[in-house]
């Protein structure tokens, strides 16, 4: 949770505040909905948010947002990853866990004039709020993470659907009103409520069904004490005799599923699609941002300067993205390149200048960029962090193809009491590259001008000469440290074993930028962050020559994990997925896991059943097998299976750049061939309803 100097404000059921009383800034603003359980336990909710016209109605699907739809109105409200804090933290052994919504709310059209906030528990874990240790609501407010107001709901039941809280119009400004009513029939009771219609269908045509969701409202008194109640819904049009059409006010709906997802996001089907042969003509097509003509690096290095900030500052959602990860609000964005700035008597010329600007507040960074193999330089860093503190100035943003390796926040250790008021922020061309295709093809730009300049930027990015390609290579002491291993000198204390394990982290981060662009979410690389951890790793890198890592993929059925070992010399990917659960045979649940797997899916994937029990054991096969004799995977004496981890492995490539032959190719591929085979075709296994021992 965000430390605050100044306590935010209570509030009461049924009360409710105008949001320009509370001194936050009108539109941005973050609502966590906190929920811990019992003993540490987590409560895991799904948040959704409604959009409400003043018929008290959703006006289409469109205006209801939840884990199936996440974002509506261009990003005006955004439903983002779930919060998890640190490991160590307060909040994790209390088993606080945070879902979030942004909201601008200057950016939601005039006819919409209620957001309604509530979450609900997954119906198949047959858990209510009731069973809940805290349940809250927070406002904070975006620009500066201050926490602005608290409500706490303490007479939760037997609900598993929970309205916390409103926004709502009065008198030209936003008030929000802490409600806290429930819904015993859960989420399809709450949305249809409000003109959502759900479908009884599920997404998913096929394999184990999903528990249906209860659709009939439960009746729950409006909250008490507040003065200015919501006006009430007017009754529904009623349908004209003589045309058989309905009035305005009742748009056709378009039914959704609210069932929650089981399914990982599916990479494109063009995803490993070569470049196209050349035509054989010699003309080359005019480019908005050309790569001819690139000569020296200072050049290069110019050329992605401009470019970046000139799309940053015309394309707005492309551009909010990438300020909003550096703490600045969203607003109008105008940037410079080359600024000179005088300090000590002496002149500095950053690369950029970037100004932010929402209505009276102006946020301003300093930008110093790199491309191809430059480096960032500490000493030039922190004068940048002097010139933006004497100006006052809020941060410095710094550009390169470095990623911060191990627990590091940033490639520089910079003097942390030079930024105590000045913010210093990294973005790796890998991130802005996986930004850029996120707000083009997946969320999408609202202007279509807008969309094809972001396209043209993407290309030049992607392009060899552009010098903005991302992680490169596996650094200088690669050559040495793989030779060490294999003649197995090396040592856990040598600078190279080190260097060479916090660059696998970096590699694993360039992974996560990279599915992230081809599946359309953010994919969170899970870096170790204690030094324990990775004084482990080093140790793992010399003895055995293993080094791992791994990947979150919302929607999976668990991480995954990435590996490489340099002295089999094989990358590998690997997945573990839970067995079935009850007293199905193993046969059954052997079978269960093969027909998820596509007949594509490669002969040579390894699986591993996992027996019950406190041993460690179990049996394996490659698929191919597998799949002429299940048998094979069955324990003797029947044993209880408990899970399945599914791995690929390809030859690893021994060079040091990017590209065929090369570490980071081999681990690359096997990870998107992995997740093309194998990963998003998993689904975790649902009991059905009122036969909860099938797997079938």
């Amino acid at each position: 949770m965000t430390d605050v100097t100044s306590a935010p404000r209570e509030l009461r059921k049924g009360a409710n505040v105008a949001i320009r009383d509370l001194g936050g800034e009108l539109g941005g603003l973050t609502v966590f909905l906190d929920s811990r359980g019992h003993d540490g336990e987590t409560i895991d909710a799904d948040v959704s948010v409604l959009l409400l016209d003043a018929s008290g109605k959703v006006r289409s699907s469109a205006d209801f947002v939840f884990y199936n739809q996440p974002i509506a109105l261009n990003g005006a409200v955004h439903l983002r990853d779930k919060l998890v804090p640190e490991p160590d933290s307060d909040e994790a052994a209390a088993g606080w866990s945070s879902d979030v919504v942004t909201l601008e709310l200057d950016d939601v059209p005039q006819e919409i004039e209620r957001i309604v906030v509530a979450a609900s528990l997954d119906a198949s874990t047959a858990r209510t709020f009731g069973d809940a240790a805290g349940v809250r609501l927070r406002l904070q407010r975006s620009s500066d993470a201050a926490d602005l107001l608290v409500f706490d709901i303490d007479d939760a039941t037997t609900e598993s659907a929970l309205v916390f809280g409103e926004f709502y119009r009065r008198d030209e400004d936003w008030k929000i009103r802490a409600v806290g009513r429930g819904y015993q029939a859960g989420l399809a009771a709450l949305v249809t409520e409000h003109g959502v219609d759900v479908s009884e269908e599920a997404d998913e045509p096929e394999g184990p069904e999903a528990p249906a969701v209860d659709e009939t409202p439960d009746e729950a008194p409006a909250p008490p004490g507040d003065a200015e109640q919501a006006p009430a819904p007017p009754m529904p049009a009623e349908v004209d005799d003589d045309t058989g059409t309905s009035s305005p006010a009742t748009p056709a709906k378009r039914s959704v599923s609210v069932r929650r997802p089981t399914r990982a996001p599916r990479l494109p089907v063009d995803w490993n699609a070569s470049i196209p042969a050349d035509d054989g003509n010699d003309w080359q097509a005019a480019r908005l941002f050309p790569v001819a003509g690139i000569g020296s690096g200072e050049e290069q290095e110019r050329r992605a300067t401009s470019a970046l900030l000139a799309v940053m500052s015309m394309v707005r959602e492309f551009g909010a993205a990438l300020t909003g990860r550096c703490g600045a609000p969203r607003g109008t964005i105008t940037t410079y390149i080359e600024v000179p700035f005088g300090q000590d008597e002496e002149a500095y010329r950053p690369d950029g200048v970037i100004q932010v600007r929402r209505g009276t507040r102006e946020w301003t960074a300093l930008v110093e960029v790199k491309t191809s193999t430059g480096r960032l330089n500490v000493e030039q860093i922190e004068k940048y962090v002097e010139i933006a503190r004497a100006r006052g100035y809020d941060a410095v943003i710094t550009i390169s193809n470095e990623l911060a390796g191990g627990d590091a926040d940033h490639p520089v250790a910079v003097d942390r009491r030079k930024l105590r008021k000045v913010s210093l922020h990294h973005l790796s061309w890998d991130q802005i590259r996986a930004e850029a295709v996120l707000a083009a093809r997946h969320r999408g730009v609202s202007d279509a001008t807008q969309a094809k300049v972001l396209e043209e930027f993407i290309r030049y990015m992607s392009h060899a000469r552009s010098g903005m390609g991302g992680l490169g290579d596996m650094g200088p002491s690669w050559v040495k440290l793989r030779d060490a291993v294999k003649s197995k000198t090396a040592r856990a204390s040598d600078k190279a074993t080190g260097e060479i394990s916090a660059r696998f982290d970096e590699l694993i981060q360039h992974l996560g930028h990279h599915m992230t662009g081809l599946l359309g979410v953010e994919v969170q690389s899970l870096a170790p962050r204690e030094a324990p951890d990775h004084a482990s790793r080093r140790q793992q890198l010399a003895d055995s020559g293993l080094m791992f890592g791994r990947l979150k993929v919302p929607g999976a059925v668990d991480v995954l994990v990435v590996g490489a070992d340099l002295r089999a010399d094989k990358a590998s990917a690997a997945i573990t997925i839970g067995a079935p659960r009850g007293d199905t045979r193993p046969l059954t649940r052997v079978n269960w896991l093969l027909r998820q797997l596509p007949d594509e899916a490669k002969d040579s994937i390894r699986i591993e059943a996992h027996m019950a029990g406190p041993r460690a054991v179990s049996t394996a096969a490659l698929l191919g097998k597998a799949r002429q004799d299940p048998s094979c995977l069955v324990p003797e004496e029947q044993r209880e299976i408990k899970a399945f981890t599914i791995s690929l492995e390809v030859p690893l490539g021994n060079k040091r750049a990017a590209g065929t032959g090369t570490l980071i190719g081999s681990v690359k591929g096997a990870t998107t061939t992995f997740y093309a085979d194998v990963v998003q075709h998993l689904r975790p296994w649902v009991a059905k309803v009122g036969s909860p021992s099938r797997a079938e």
